[in-house]
């Protein structure tokens, strides 16, 4: 074979000396890698597929058939050593039966996993996948991850993520509460983000005690109903105050793990590095690439947070929550 001009795309053409015909020679496996490529910065950016046709110059439906193979491919999450380090994990809904469950540090992912719901069992799964201990965790304390991060890390620092206590009380608290205990609770609550000392907490820790003490009898109001009886024949009754209740509820079953950050510095108080710098961001490019069905959605996370391993999309570090 000998190099025979180029063709009208500008391709070297050869010629073979033997039967006098010339010929392209094509690179099958390079022509895969550039469509892969271009697959992976198409479904990581926000174009349109006729967008990127017209950016390089070829149609829709030619793009649709180079990057149907590439959609049968979903890249795996690599190992990370975490021993020593912090770990944050969170689920994020994706659709009904479908949630992606991610682990990270703030240095960037280190695993994700797909299940139908978020329980203890899923997360054991999940758990079980990291061969490294972590110095702790933080998390937003859904039951089910709770009771995984004890029977897989036995005795491991938990931080609970600030923002999801404090959005939990407020929410059952309301804006205007009415009574003065559900009015004072609700400023100790808005008080949290402010702690930065072991000196602050000492203070915060009083307020609360002092607080708890001065309305325990209203908390146990409960309320009986004349009509609805139990199956033993019993009054149904349910606490007057329940909102209050299930705030202070709340709140007091978190504060073991609330402040482990004064003791630790480098633990961060939230969870807001996954919430912000992956989750927020992962929603954006679901939103752009709207209409994909499950399988496909799936493997856009997949590439989205393989690329956020690999450190191809890089974040600033998140602060603790103010």
């Amino acid at each position: 074979m000998q190099k025979w001009g180029k063709d009208a795309r500008g391709n070297p053409r050869f010629r073979c000396r033997k039967c006098a015909t010339s010929s392209l020679r094509k690179r099958y496996d390079l022509s895969q890698k550039y469509k892969k490529r271009l697959f992976h910065k198409w479904l990581l950016s926000k174009s349109s597929l006729s967008e990127c046709a017209r950016a390089y110059k070829t149609t829709r439906q030619t793009l649709h058939a180079w990057f149907t193979p590439f959609w049968q491919e979903e890249p795996a999450p690599k190992e990370v050593d975490v021993s020593g380090r912090v770990l944050i994990i969170d689920g994020k809904y994706v659709e009904r039966d479908a949630t992606v469950q991610i682990a990270a540090t703030t240095q960037g992912v280190v695993s994700w996993d797909f299940t139908q719901r978020e329980n203890a069992s899923s997360w054991m799964t999940f758990l079980l996948g990291l061969k490294y201990v972590p110095f702790a965790i933080v998390c937003d304390g859904q039951r089910g991850m709770l009771k995984a991060i004890k029977q897989r890390f036995p005795g491991l620092i938990v931080q609970r993520c600030q923002f999801h206590v404090m959005q939990y009380c407020l929410a059952k608290l309301t804006q205007k509460p009415e009574s003065i205990a559900a009015i004072e609770l609700r400023e100790l609550v808005l008080r949290i983000s402010s702690i930065k000392t072991k000196k602050q907490f000492a203070y915060w820790i009083t307020d609360y005690r002092d607080w708890h003490q001065a309305h325990r009898d209203f908390l146990k109001q409960k309320t009986y109903q004349e009509i609805n009886l139990t199956p033993t024949g019993r009054k149904s009754w349910h606490y007057t105050h329940g909102r209050l209740h299930a705030a202070h509820s709340h709140l007091k079953n978190v504060i073991p793990n609330l402040f482990k950050y004064l003791l630790f510095p480098k633990i961060p108080n939230t969870s807001n590095f996954i919430e912000g710098a992956i989750n927020s961001q992962l929603q954006e490019k679901l939103r752009f690439h709207r209409g994909l069905s499950l399988t496909k959605r799936m493997v856009l996370i997949a590439h989205f947070l393989a690329s956020k391993q690999r450190g191809e999309i890089k974040e600033k570090p998140t602060q603790n929550f103010t």
